[in-house]
């Protein structure tokens, strides 16, 4: 009887853990799809202007936060789960989830916003790409996850496939006046989400992963539009942009870029509940191994719809996204049982 229930036991883990890494790689999809949005955006009329170079990407990642915070509000509301959303806001797990976002948006994805506009994918995504091995050692102090040596080397495998996939000549943009502060971004967005995801990870212990996102971006949306967008724009006031700004405000409720935020963040919506689910399901580690897929999709995506050449580059780098996409899904023995008791 013991041996058919440990049987029973072993096989509902496994069920378990594929589910969750279909999750984690449905994700990587979705993010891609996010992040070419939030660039196209970025690229158009009013918000490439280069005196913009600092409100126009922070309020990029207000509207998205704004846009997948209310999707999300309403997706829990019918589950009829709206008033644990907010019950959630003042419980102690809940605050794990606050501290994660009030890590996450300004240091997460404003950095990496920031980064793009500043340095430009050549230099923004393989340094990004780092935030699962910063957040592999993170959990394994703070959450005592297990790390077996396969997931690490997939972990390993994964994060170089992405940079050689995101790796383009320097020369492209060494023009940049902010080419440096650029870098720095990235590795701040890096250390932001590799954090946030620990941070969240702790609040879903108790906590569905759908309620605890949704807390994230809440007041993730609220720390844009109250604190950090208001302080870039009296930034510009101060140097005298006044004038300019006002323009930029009025050209941006009737541009198209405004609706590409929004429409990013509904897929920031989709992309984060499949991430959160994932890292709860199969623990921070290999959720965020799978999820930097999304460098290995966005160049997919440009040959396919863009019609973008396949290099060399691009060959080396999914070969070895796929091998280290393989190692962290055959790592048969971590099941659900991720993390230290002793």
């Amino acid at each position: 009887m013991t041996d058919a229930f440990l049987a029973l036991s072993h096989q509902k883990d496994r069920a378990f853990a594929r589910k969750g890494l279909t999750v984690a790689a449905i994700n990587g999809i979705f993010f891609s799809l996010d992040s070419m949005l939030l660039k196209t955006g970025l690229g158009g009329s009013p918000f490439c202007d280069p005196l913009f170079w600092l409100i126009a990407p922070l309020f990029a990642a207000g509207c998205h936060d704004l846009a997948a915070a209310c999707l999300s509000l309403g997706i829990n509301t019918a589950q009829g789960k709206r008033r644990e959303v907010f019950r959630t806001l003042h419980s102690k797990p809940g605050r794990w989830c606050i501290l994660g976002a009030l890590i996450g948006a300004p240091l997460g994805m404003g950095g990496f916003l920031l980064a793009l506009a500043l340095a430009g994918p050549a230099y923004a995504l393989p340094i990004t790409t780092l935030y699962p091995a910063i957040a592999a050692v993170l959990a394994r102090v703070f959450l005592k996850e297990r790390i077996s040596r396969r997931t690490g080397m997939g972990l390993i495998c994964c994060v170089a496939g992405a940079a050689v996939i995101s790796c383009a000549p320097a020369t492209a943009v060494q023009g940049s006046p902010h080419l440096y502060l650029g870098i720095a971004f990235a590795f701040v967005a890096a250390l932001g989400w590799a954090a946030e995801g620990v941070c969240a990870s702790s609040g879903m212990d108790f906590i569905e992963p759908g309620i605890a996102l949704n807390v994230y971006q809440l007041v993730s949306a609220a720390l844009y539009f109250c604190l950090i967008i208001p302080a870039a724009a009296a930034w510009l006031v101060v140097q005298g942009h006044g004038p300019a700004l006002a323009d930029m405000a009025a050209s941006a409720l009737h541009s198209r870029e405004l609706w590409l935020f929004f429409a990013a963040g509904w897929l920031g919506c989709l992309s984060y509940r499949c991430w959160y689910m994932a890292m709860n399901m199969i623990g921070v580690s290999r959720a965020m191994a799978l999820n930097i897929t999304y460098a290995l999709w966005g160049i997919l995506f440009s040959v396919f719809f863009m019609h973008a050449p396949v290099t060399a580059r691009l060959l080396a780098g999914a070969g070895l996204v796929f091998c280290g996409v393989i190692l962290v899904i055959r790592s048969r023995h971590e099941g659900i049982a991720l993390r230290r008791t002793d």
